[in-house]
């Protein structure tokens, strides 16, 4: 506590009249004749007592009535967070962090939080001087490299805000608006209007400032709406055809605390709605709805899932996804020497597909393998390759590991070694030589189990009624690799009778390889004369050439955008162009063999968006709200200063102010700045000692006069 006129404590000297008169009596004693002492004896010895306790009282309450009356003329305050930086009495600089995430959409009885949270920082800024100069920090969507400006740029920049996507945390906020102000040598201090959104207070990268700044924390709103969205959509099918079926799955969240029934989702691809499906969501609660739906074209397909229910927040009741059914598979066949392909390439001919599937095949002899570009199809396949050189091994391996598809079949008289070295690159098992004997006839096994649950298998199977479980054929194996699994990421598709693996997938990068163990080869087994050969010929393809859901990538609103450069032209520019022709540019960049695209700032708004080069539409990206903006319930204030201090080191303090109009800012930042002011306290601390005082004096006298008569 301080005093705004202290020379008036000097007052408080007057506080000793009163013991002076009590300690040093000055009216002298009268003497009274009596005729008889019998009347001292009379007198009471309590009530003389009583008096002698009125007496000192009065001297306390007469002391106490002085020394109130001169502290309320020396003006007491408790002082306010921002009077050491008031007092410093020079021209400051201010960093003002505005959250304008998602959640400040929400409404409460005063309007909505961002409405609110504009009026208190315009209110901040009114209370500056005028040579004060400011940094505007928005939580989302940052203006650029922020610098101290006037206070008139300032208001100019917080009109221009508005609620936006890819909100960062308050804490890095807060940190680039220190790091702002620190680039004057003024006295500083930090304000943040937030509404506590608990998901924006939770930053694990966040690091301490040098200088614990005065930081005061504002809150707006409070309340904990109920909210629904959809936080994830994944395509189910790993293989997408025109014509086929196709799974999707749809995550439906609760934020609020009570639950709600009947909640509908519906699936929409290419502006018409395909699908719908309801849930019962229990409070904070979460449930999995599945779509299913035909793709009836190829190429980039939209699509979103949408809630019917409207809530307290919209944007987070939309999530777009993108369908790829390809338009042709780009094959490249790798002929060894010796191969026998006339099975395998009369299966991907156009005559047996009848057009249902487009291929694009490409085939090279097994010397031309070196020179040739493999970025440019979507499946290898080496069919009975001789050798393999250790750079070979290594284009192969690095196709793989970026997204790219390979499929194996062995040779008779391919070298085992090489085979050794390509399996271990990928992380595979070993092949330890051949089973059987090569255009036999005595078989050594026949297909057994399949791994029915695997995509590769997909549909390719009918079950019967009452059959228990999928009856398939069972071609006989006369020669084939013998192989054994490794520890790396693989799985066995299909096993032998003898329990060797047939065909085994390895997942290398993000990459896949099938390995057979046999040839497409009359002479290694029955499989290329049997019908299970060409539909799951065909699924391989599919299966290699589908790119993993990373490929197909979802990105954020609102925040930098990586994007990888599949079948990219090389000179051209990567521009994303946005559902309402918001063209985003980059340059293009390589990385560990793999080209990329960085858009920063990228999309800012949800929706389906192209990728382009030039005038051709390289593919189609869905971009979505985050899904931690969607939890919209707030911390404790307490709670939120806690963690904002242990994150960023900074001096916060709680700055409530109770209505978002300019009258009430300013009293709330008077206050913050000078203090509350006590003096009008101690003057009715005086005025209640003093009227005491009376009924004591009064009391006494009466008593007085009394025991006199007596």
């Amino acid at each position: 506590m301080t005093f705004l006129n202290p020379l008036a404590l000097l007052a408080l000297a007057a506080a000793a009249i009163p013991i002076l008169v009590h300690l040093f009596h000055f009216r002298r004693p009268q003497r009274v004749a009596f005729s008889s002492l019998i009347f001292l004896k009379e007198l009471q010895q309590t009530a003389l007592q009583r008096l002698r306790i009125r007496q000192w009282l009065l001297l306390l309450l007469r002391t106490l009535a002085l020394v109130c009356l001169v502290l309320a003329f020396a003006r007491p305050v408790f002082r306010g967070p921002l009077a050491s930086w008031v007092g410093a009495g020079r021209a400051a600089v201010v960093g003002l962090v505005v959250d304008n995430s998602l959640s400040m959409a929400v409404r409460d009885a005063e309007g909505a939080y961002w409405t609110q949270a504009q009026a208190i920082a315009a209110g901040i800024l009114a209370q500056l001087d005028a040579d004060a100069r400011v940094c505007v920090v928005p939580v989302a969507g940052p203006l650029g490299t922020p610098e101290p400006v006037p206070r008139s740029v300032a208001a100019e920049q917080l009109s221009m805000l508005t609620v936006r996507h890819g909100a960062r945390t308050l804490a890095a906020a807060l940190q680039e608006a220190y790091t702002c102000v620190q680039q004057t040598q003024t006295p500083a201090i930090l304000y943040a209007v937030s509404d506590l959104q608990a998901s924006t207070l939770v930053d694990s990268l966040a690091q301490a400032v040098p200088e614990p700044l005065p930081t005061l924390l504002i809150p707006v709103g409070g309340q904990t709406p109920a909210n629904l969205a959809i936080t994830d959509v994944r395509i189910i099918s790993r293989i997408i055809e025109q014509g086929q079926p196709v799974q999707i799955e749809a995550t439906l969240a609760n934020f609020g605390t009570a639950a709600v029934k009947g909640v509908v989702a519906t699936l929409t691809l290419d502006a018409q709605r395909v699908a719908q499906a309801s849930a019962d969501l229990p409070p904070g609660g979460r449930v999995r709805v599945t779509f299913s739906t035909t793709p009836m074209r190829r190429g980039w397909v939209p699509g979103v899932v949408a809630l019917l229910q409207p809530d307290v927040l919209l944007d987070d009741n939309a999530r777009y996804l993108v369908l790829h059914v390809p338009e042709a598979r780009r094959l490249l066949l790798v002929v060894g020497e010796q191969a026998r392909t006339d099975y395998l390439e009369l299966a991907l001919s156009p005559e047996i597909r009848q057009e249902r599937v487009r291929f694009e095949i490409s085939r090279i002899e097994e010397p031309a393998l070196p020179a040739t570009s493999l970025e440019n199809y979507d499946v290898v396949m080496l069919a009975g390759v001789h050798d393999l050189s250790s750079g070979e091994i290594a284009t192969l391996v690095r196709y793989v590991a970026e997204g790219g598809g390979l499929l194996f079949f062995p040779g008779a008289d391919g070298r085992l070694e090489d085979y050794r070295q390509l399996l271990e690159r990928l992380g595979a098992g070993q092949v330890q030589g051949f089973v059987g004997s090569w255009n036999g006839t005595t078989p050594i096994a026949t297909f057994d189990r399949m791994d029915l649950a695997h995509p590769l298998f997909e549909g390719l199977f009918v079950r019967l009624p009452g059959q228990r479980e999928v009856r398939t054929e069972r071609p006989a194996v006369f020669f084939a690799l013998n192989y054994a699994p490794g520890t790396g990421d693989e799985q066995t598709l299909i096993r032998l009778s003898n329990g060797l693996p047939l065909l085994q997938e390895v997942r290398y990068g993000q990459g896949r390889v099938l390995l057979w163990m046999v040839a497409p080869d009359p002479a290694w087994s029955e499989f290329p004369l049997r019908g299970l050969f060409v539909p799951l010929l065909y699924r391989a393809v599919f299966y290699l050439s589908d790119r993993d859901t990373e490929m197909l990538q979802t990105l954020e609103a609102g925040r930098p955008a990586r994007v990888r450069l599949w079948d990219f032209p090389v000179e051209a520019v990567p521009e994303l162009v946005g559902p309402e022709g918001q063209i985003y540019r980059a340059e293009p960049e390589r990385q560990e063999g793999t080209r990329w695209a960085r858009f920063e700032p990228g999309p800012a708004q949800p929706g389906i968006y192209t990728l382009r080069a030039g005038a051709q539409i390289v593919r189609r990206i869905a971009v979505n709200p985050a899904i931690e903006e969607s939890d919209l319930r707030p911390a404790a204030a307490e709670e939120a200063v806690r963690r904002l201090q242990e994150q960023t080191g900074l001096s916060v303090t709680l700055l409530e102010i109770p209505e978002a109009s300019s009258q009430a800012v300013a009293e709330t930042l008077q206050q913050a700045q000078v203090g509350v002011e006590l003096w009008n306290v101690f003057l009715g601390l005086a005025l209640g000692f003093l009227i005491l005082e009376m009924l004591v004096a009064l009391r006494t006298r009466i008593e007085t006069v009394t025991a006199g008569n007596a």
